[in-house]
């Protein structure tokens, strides 16, 4: 083979690789970003938080959703949403993950027990990583455009065992009424957080099945399946009222 042609086999094979990257980053490539967690939360607390909560303290009071941690960053903001697993057309398996930072919510500790607590939701401002999802669940699926707001009471305090000292996080079971698509549950949603100088950061999942809520799936051209059950997820910074 001439150096010639050698050249023009070794571009060809370049320009290939290129386009086979280029098509996975931006089409197949998942673009969900990683699940809610209390150490990714965490990260979100600015480190003078962090020296100011070196000895822990009370929790006693009452305690607002702050939505201006993050600096205007969803993912690293109060944020709840959704986390379900579709099959597209042309695409394959990807995880849809949706968000809203439009909160409100308050949330009273008298010792160590929670003992009222409520935070609602604006879905008409969920955003994911594809417009179009996002136009399609104000028509069907979660009906934004009629279903405006989804919100949480607790019904029951909690109980968290003891003081949250510095550094050490803690878990409970919160069981409250859910309301979502306009139905309400009696759920229970595993809780995760930690006291950080003046700000108490909370995670928790819970697994929705879509039936329960007289959610239809969504249809369309490009999806090819949706599972039965999807995940809320949220992250909530709290500051002292």
């Amino acid at each position: 083979m001439s150096d010639r042609n050698r050249n023009l086999a070794i571009g060809a094979i370049l320009g290939l690789a290129v386009v086979v990257f280029a098509v996975w980053f931006l089409i197949f490539r998942d673009t969900a970003p990683p699940e809610a967690s209390l150490e990714d939360a965490l990260g979100s607390v600015s480190s003078t938080t962090f020296e100011a909560g070196s000895a822990g303290g009370s929790l006693d009071g009452t305690w607002t959703v702050d939505t201006t941690v993050g600096n205007g960053v969803l993912d690293d903001g109060s944020y709840v949403g959704y986390r379900v697993q579709e099959e597209l057309a042309t695409i394959g398996a990807k995880t849809a993950v949706g968000r809203t930072p439009a909160l409100t919510g308050s949330f009273s500790f008298s010792g160590t027990t929670l003992t009222a607590g409520e935070i609602v939701a604006d879905v008409t401002q969920l955003t994911s990583d594809d417009s179009r999802r996002d136009g399609a669940i104000r028509r069907q699926a979660l009906e934004t455009g009629t279903f405006g707001e989804a919100s949480f009471t607790l019904t029951a305090p909690v109980d968290l065992g003891a003081t949250p000292a510095a550094d050490e996080s803690f878990t409970a079971d919160a069981t409250g009424e859910l309301t979502l698509h306009g139905v309400t549950r009696t759920v229970t949603v595993p809780i995760n957080g930690q006291l950080v100088g003046d700000t108490v950061v909370v995670v928790g999942r819970l697994e929705i099945a879509f039936a329960d809520y007289d959610i239809d799936k969504p249809t369309a051209g490009i999806v090819l399946s949706v599972d039965e059950v999807g995940e809320m997820e949220f992250q909530l910074f709290l500051t002292r009222s």
